[in-house]
């Protein structure tokens, strides 16, 4: 059965709203009702494509929208295509930026890229929209796309698309930025909103410049999460340090600290700790649970009784009793 996705913000057009398959079933029952929030709460500002029967009927997936003011972030995951079927002949003034998550979107013609554009996984394509184009997505599709007004980035993109790497530093702090925002959407204040806004906007000018300052206080939230994200997929890998992070994102070492200073533990003690959370989950998995000393050379401890002490402060047991423990 469908429900009518909930809008959680501060103002009328600030917050959020998503539908998914697996609690509103598919095909219409998901579609509809974010179609009918996204109108209501952004159709003038930022009206929609008509899309194609196929997509209406068979769609199945995610769909959620972060808005703030008069910009967005919608992000999609499905497990089949969407296409349009109509696109409107009415004038846009408008920055788009499309990340690729899985599988591909193709823009039919971008008026302002002489030819079509592919937004594959681990890219990126940010262009001004002045008139609709049609775009197809892979049945298999994870994407960000980013709405942005354009008196903002106009002058930097108007004429110019650009494509990138969707793990380049400018890139990561971004899209860490929006993945924050989405976290906590529901609770910020107007205030609070206002500047998650003003500094998705600023990121988004960075993107474009391929440069972030980072010595604006404003980002150093999204720095930390960065930083955190990169750690998160490279837990087992030995070359993991702060250094090696602050490397990826071209800043130094000391700027790195710096946007842990305000929070309770730093990078060092972050990585640690999610190095023996990640052991302590394969040393209890059901199937072919780890060694002490398997999962002690895994993520990278000197040796077993280094990893056993470390172990125990953190959990106040040591591996052996911490996977005899009754689920």
């Amino acid at each position: 059965m469908s429900s009518r996705p909930r809008f959680f913000g501060p103002g009328d057009r600030t917050g959020t709203f998503t539908v998914d398959a697996e609690s509103t079933g598919t095909g219409r029952g998901t579609w509809e009702p974010f179609i009918d929030a996204w109108n209501e709460r952004m159709g003038d500002l930022y009206p929609l494509p008509e899309f194609s029967a196929s997509t209406i009927e068979g769609f199945q997936g995610t769909m959620g929208s972060v808005t703030l003011q008069d910009t967005a972030v919608n992000e999609l995951w499905g497990s089949s295509p969407l296409s349009t079927r109509a696109v409107g002949r009415h004038e846009h003034d408008e920055i788009r930026l499309y990340v690729g998550l899985r599988g591909a979107v193709a823009l039919q013609d971008p008026h302002d890229q002489g030819g079509d554009a592919y937004v594959s996984a681990g890219t990126y394509f940010m262009h001004h929209v002045v008139t609709e184009n049609h775009f197809h997505t892979t049945p298999e599709i994870g994407t960000r796309i980013f709405i942005l007004p354009g008196d903002v980035l106009r002058h930097l993109v108007a004429g110019k698309p650009r494509i990138g790497r969707a793990d380049s530093p400018a890139a990561q702090i971004l899209m860490a930025h929006t993945s924050m925002v989405q976290r906590v959407m529901s609770g910020l204040s107007p205030a609070g909103a206002h500047a998650s806004r003003n500094a998705l906007l600023e990121l988004a000018k960075g993107l474009v410049l391929d440069h972030f300052d980072d010595r604006e206080p404003t980002f150093t939230p999204a720095l930390a999460q960065a930083a955190k994200d990169l750690a998160d997929a490279r837990l087992t890998d030995a070359d993991l340090s702060p250094a090696a992070v602050a490397a990826d994102l071209h800043v130094s070492v000391r700027t790195l600290q710096r946007a842990f200073a305000s929070l309770e533990e730093s990078f060092s003690a972050y990585i640690r700790r999610r190095r023996l959370e990640e052991a302590a989950a394969a040393l209890t998995a059901p199937r072919s649970p780890l060694s002490v000393s398997e999962a002690a050379a895994r993520w990278h401890f000197t040796d077993s009784s280094h990893f056993i002490r470390a172990f125990k402060k953190h959990y106040q047991a040591t591996p052996a009793q911490f996977a005899r423990r009754p689920v």
